[in-house]
Order: C-alpha cells, then sequence, then structure tokens
C-alpha cells in the first residue's frame, strides 16, 4: 500500500439516510487544491480504480470502483467536508469494509 502522506481520521459511524462514510480531517491538508491528489491516494490504498473527476462550483467529486462497487468521493469547499458515498445504497456492506481499511491509516 502506498505511504500516507494526508492526515485523517474515520468518522466510525455511517449515516444511514445518506449511506455515506464521513472522513474528517485531522489537520487541514486537504483542500481544494490538493483534493484530487488525496483522492487518488485514496483510491489506490484501498486498491480502488479512479472512474472520473467532476468540478462543480464548490465541490469536487470522484467516482470510482472497488471490488464492484461504484462510489463517491466528494469534497465541499465551504465546510471543509470529505465523505465517501455509494451509487447504489443496497452495497452498504462495501462501505463498511472500506471504513475497516481506512482505519489503519486513521
Amino acid at each position: 500500500m502506498p505511504a500516507n502522506k494526508f492526515s485523517f481520521k474515520i468518522n466510525s459511524t455511517v449515516a444511514q439516510a445518506q449511506v455515506q462514510l464521513n472522513i474528517e480531517t485531522i489537520k487541514p491538508n486537504v483542500d481544494w487544491d490538493n483534493f484530487l491528489s488525496f483522492s487518488q491516494w485514496l483510491i489506490q490504498t484501498i486498491d480502488g480504480q479512479f472512474n472520473s473527476h467532476d468540478l462543480g462550483a464548490d465541490l469536487h467529486k470522484v467516482s470510482f470502483e472497488f471490488e464492484g462497487t461504484r462510489l463517491f468521493i466528494t469534497f465541499e469547499e465551504n465546510s471543509s467536508s470529505i465523505w465517501i458515498e455509494l451509487d447504489n445504497n443496497d452495497d452498504t456492506e462495501v462501505l463498511t469494509f472500506i471504513g475497516q481499511l481506512l482505519q489503519t491509516y486513521a
């Protein structure tokens, strides 16, 4: 697995209403300018596959595949929030598994 140059911790609760995993930064080292490299590092760390990157007025959204499941990593600039969400809400066990994988980097 690649070296961790990003500091973050995982909020262990999966929000059932929106089926997403929140990632809270310990240090504000993930920002608008380096989010794409952070998301690519994160996807590579869990052995996922990068699909696409969309950019909005205050959102970065990266689409990726993990073991046949499509997910999104989103960064919202105004609140400096980062989260991973499922494309299909039936795949919650995949999101839980990713959270467990990322615990080793927290």
